[in-house]
């Protein structure tokens, strides 16, 4: 069964997703601290269809959203492949190409 969801603004739902998340640290201050200032522009842009007061339509802030989320681990697919956060534990080079050739070889 699916999980239902409310309706949440995005600043609400960003604040939950992060009291509900087991790593994040101080280490990753100013990355929520510039995810809050993102989620709060898009709640008051999505009122406009995310054009901005001079008219103009906002085609960044969203994408720049998704990447804070997936740098704190917040996305599905981040989750899902046990990303690092804020490059704990990050590949090598070497390493990350050598894992790409096995998943992408018959």
């Amino acid at each position: 069964m699916a999980l239902k969801f409310e309706h949440l603004s995005v600043v609400d739902a960003l604040e939950r997703s992060i009291r509900n998340s087991k790593d994040l640290g101080a280490r990753q201050s100013a990355l929520v601290a510039t995810s809050r200032v993102l989620a709060r522009r898009i709640d008051s842009l999505a009122d406009s269809g995310f054009v901005d007061q001079n008219g103009k339509l906002d085609n960044v802030t969203v994408p720049t959203f998704l990447k804070y989320l997936q740098a704190l681990g917040l996305t599905v697919e981040s989750a899902d492949k046990g990303q690092p956060q804020s490059g704990r534990g990050r590949q090598s080079p070497s390493d990350a190409l050598e894992s790409f050739r096995r998943q992408h070889t018959a």
